[in-house]
């Protein structure tokens, strides 16, 4: 396989390149000699023109070997002749200059190269007649391919046609009644569909109906359901208004009271210093009485500022009772307006409770009489359902009958159309018989290709792998010199 897999890439090679430089470098001779082995080998013609490059080949070889041998002789010192007509002075080689490796390794592939054209000659004409022969085997199998195909679909055509006509009064007597049959059956497919039809319609109206006289039905309770809805809401608004209206009435009764007590301590805590002033007054008065030294001047003073620190105490005194008397007024407001409020929160949750009440028992209601609708509705929807799919099933059983009568019709038709014309038979044979001899023969031909391949593989298989060695080292040789010539 990886002999094959190798010579199937240097056909492609030489196929794509055509190359003018062989055809250049080849003599007249063995560019004739390479269009006969083009030809692919047919017989012993075929093998006497492959032997005839070998032994140009072959003959070929010797100038090369004589030019290598010239070559060689060129180095030792000159023949007689040139010895006669130069004077008799020692003749003095001329220095040899040194050799890169780049031009020795160009120098070994020029000569490999001359050396081997009669190689690669051979081998080119050897790949090529190869590809030639192979090409002309993979033809010749694909053309039998497509004979034993149509040859086949013959055959098949021909056993068809000769079955129904061995069995066409059979064919005709099981058609004929199928027909019959299918139309029957087409028949009651038809009314069981229209009858169907008739009761999905009517079933249809009647949901219809339904629908409309339980939404009339309904309307009252859903109403009355809608409105208890609505002053639920409205009840659920109330209480939160009077929650709110609780709670500002509470934070004013609590700052009343805040405000009393305040006021109420400290108009105590003046009439309490109005008091102690008035006592000192009073002690300093006694004492300068008993002073038998003090002057009525001072004594004067002293009862005038007793007089004032009185007076200021029943102001203050007076103040604390004004001063008891408004907060406890503003305090009593206050707390009245709170008991406002929470009696109005106590109304407004009882209403939310009565509508709430009202509105769970209006919409429990109006869910059963909807419970109850809808199982009305959902048992005709489901008789629908049901009708539709029975409709479905019909129109199924109405389409087979229908292509079994067709089927029926069509098998009637070819067995009639086979048995009134026979000829078509005879000549369907004939060309049978004819396809299978072009297939016999084909097959012949792709043996005798196959057979030929074989033996111009066997027989180029040495001047093959010589030419594919050559070609090997020549691509090594010239990869050596780029790397020398850029390393």
């Amino acid at each position: 396989m990886a002999d094959e897999t190798e010579e199937t890439k240097a056909e492609e090679r030489l196929e794509q390149a055509e190359t003018e430089e062989h055809a250049e470098q080849e003599e007249p001779e063995a560019s004739e000699e390479s269009d006969g082995n083009r030809r692919p080998a047919d017989g012993p013609a075929s093998l006497e023109s492959q032997d005839e490059p070998r032994a140009d080949a072959e003959q070929g070889d010797g100038p090369e070997d004589g030019d290598e041998a010239d070559a060689e002789q060129g180095t030792e010192p000159a023949d007689d002749s040139e010895e006669n007509d130069e004077p008799t002075e020692p003749v003095t080689e001329p220095a040899t200059e040194p050799v890169s490796p780049q031009q020795r390794i160009i120098d070994t592939a020029q000569r490999a190269a001359q050396a081997g054209t009669a190689s690669v000659t051979e081998g080119v004409s050897a790949v090529r007649e190869l590809s030639a022969a192979r090409r002309a085997h993979a033809t010749a199998f694909k053309e039998l391919e497509t004979l034993e195909r149509d040859t086949k679909r013959l055959a098949e055509q021909l056993e068809h046609r000769r079955d129904v006509e061995s069995n066409y009064e059979r064919i005709v007597e099981v058609q004929t009644a199928e027909i019959e049959d299918a139309g029957r059956a087409l028949e009651r497919a038809r009314v069981r569909r229209a009858n169907l039809e008739s009761q999905l319609e009517g079933k249809n109206n009647e949901l219809k109906r339904l629908k409309e006289a339980n939404s009339q039905k309904m309307a009252p309770s859903r109403k009355l359901m809608e409105q208890a809805k609505d002053a639920l809401a409205k009840a659920e608004r109330a209480q939160a208004e009077a929650r709110r209206a609780l709670k500002n009435a509470q934070a004013q009764a609590d700052e009343a009271t805040a405000s009393r007590d305040s006021k109420l301590q400290a108009a105590k805590r003046a009439a309490d210093t109005a008091s102690a002033k008035l006592a000192r007054q009073q002690d300093q008065l006694a004492e300068m009485r008993r002073d038998p030294s003090a002057g009525a001047k001072g004594l004067s003073q002293a009862s005038s500022s007793v007089a004032a620190a009185l007076a200021q105490l029943e102001n203050a005194r007076e103040n604390v009772a004004r001063v008891n008397q408004e907060t406890g007024q503003a305090v009593q407001i206050a707390q009245t307006h709170l008991y406002t409020q929470r009696k109005s929160l106590e109304e407004a949750e009882t209403d939310l409770a009565q509508a709430r009440a009202r509105e769970e028992e209006l919409r429990g209601a109006y869910d059963a009489k909807r419970s109850e609708a809808d199982e009305q509705e959902s048992a005709v929807s489901s008789k629908t359902s049901e009708l539709k799919e029975s409709l479905e099933q019909a129109r199924d059983d109405e389409a087979g009958a229908r292509g079994r009568g067709q089927a029926a019709q069509a098998a009637l038709e070819e067995a009639r159309d086979i048995h009134a014309h026979p000829e078509l038979t005879d000549e369907l044979s004939e060309r049978c018989q004819e396809s299978r001899a072009r297939t016999e023969e084909q097959r012949r031909l792709v043996e005798r290709l196959a057979t030929e391949e074989r033996t111009v593989r066997e027989r180029t298989q040495r001047t093959r792998k010589v030419f594919y060695a050559l070609v090997a080292a020549t691509v090594v040789i010239v990869l050596l010199a780029v790397l020398l010539a850029f390393g």
